[in-house]
């Protein structure tokens, strides 16, 4: 399966603003602006008071070492701290590292817990996370089954990873019934939103297509619009 999702800030994966919701939007704006370190003085703050978007966006960045240098330790103290909290994106960021051994000892069960409580908050990059788990054997039984369910919940929300992957056990008839129509489906739409070059992107969709006839290409190609139209909820 393609890699497991990286790690990432959770600015965008916020719900509503808390008290002192002034401050953050000032760091989310320093940081569209590139301005990490301003972004990062704002936000420790908050942290400091409880604040558990903060407490995430705290610990991704001295994982990433974006605004102060990169921590581990400090990382995983405030990460923590803000999963505790019920914070959907440092609950995915900590079962990520416990999943890769990123700053600590790889731990297939701390993985499986804060993806599943992210994973259970919508978070699709979670979902991915526990998919790659189930379809490499990863600390549980291999079952391509469970991964492909998984990889579904993610596809619906438009996660182009997802897509790709559940695509490509279609394809191969892993965990679903083999189905060469909605491989090209399911491809097709994430080759629209993958970050990777124009020709490999080009690949992908080749591949996908070169075992269909004129028909069944006609056919893949409304699944392709009418998934699409309903922004990934009329897939089937």
């Amino acid at each position: 399966m393609k890699p497991i999702a990286t790690i990432a800030l959770s600015f965008l994966l916020a719900s509503a603003a808390p008290a002192r919701a002034d401050d953050y939007e000032n760091a989310l704006g320093a940081t569209r602006r590139g301005d990490f370190a301003s972004a990062f003085k704002l936000l420790k703050p908050l942290a400091e008071k409880g604040d558990a978007r903060a407490e995430a966006e705290v610990g991704a960045m001295y994982l990433t070492g974006k605004g102060i240098a990169a921590d581990p330790k400090s990382a995983l103290k405030w990460l923590r701290l803000a999963a505790d909290h019920g914070n959907a994106s440092a609950q995915f960021n900590l079962g990520t590292m416990y999943l890769e051994g990123q700053g600590v000892l790889r731990d297939y069960k701390e993985a499986m817990k804060w993806n599943l409580l992210a994973a259970g908050q919508g978070l699709a990059a979670a979902q991915v996370n526990i998919a790659s788990m189930y379809y490499d054997g990863a600390g549980v039984a291999q079952d391509y089954k469970e991964a492909a369910k998984w990889l579904r919940l993610a596809a619906e929300q438009g996660d182009a990873d997802a897509q790709l992957n559940l695509g490509n056990m279609y394809v191969a008839g892993q965990g679903v019934e083999r189905d060469l129509l909605r491989g090209y489906m399911w491809t097709q739409l994430a080759t629209e939103s993958l970050s990777m070059g124009e020709a490999e992107k080009k690949a992908v969709r080749d591949m996908s297509a070169k075992t269909l006839s004129p028909e069944e290409l006609a056919r893949a190609q409304a699944l392709v619009a009418r998934c699409r139209q309903s922004q990934f909820k009329n897939c089937d």
